[in-house]
């Protein structure tokens, strides 16, 4: 693979809704799943689902103390790129036009008008 697909595939990852919000929360420190599932409001099988894809892309990795799995990031790059990108969407309102751009090729897919 080159770079710019390696790098493709990692924001295609983080780039899911949940998932940065999972990626988000690790920035701020290790948590479990039973965490994740009460702060996020979701599913502990939905969860899992995502935590195992962040760790295919060695995102996070996890640890087994006793009956629960702590989860954490890899890297402590990866808490400062979070921090960073949300700066940046706040001093630049990034996104907005392409949205509608995104809902509208989606919807023209599904067969949606």
């Amino acid at each position: 693979m080159t770079m710019a697909e390696d790098q493709a595939r990692f924001l295609r990852c983080v780039g899911e809704p949940t998932r940065l919000e999972i990626v988000r929360l690790l920035a701020k420190g290790e948590r479990c799943v039973g965490e994740l599932t009460s702060v996020l409001n979701k599913e502990q099988s939905l969860i899992s689902h995502h935590l195992k894809a962040l760790k295919e892309c060695n995102i996070v990795k996890e640890r087994q103390e006793a009956q629960k799995v702590y989860y954490k990031l890899t890297n402590a790059g990866l808490a400062r790129l979070i921090v960073d990108c949300e700066a940046l969407m706040k001093e630049l309102s990034l996104c907005k036009c392409q949205e509608v751009n995104y809902e509208r090729k989606a919807n023209q897919k599904s067969g949606k008008r």
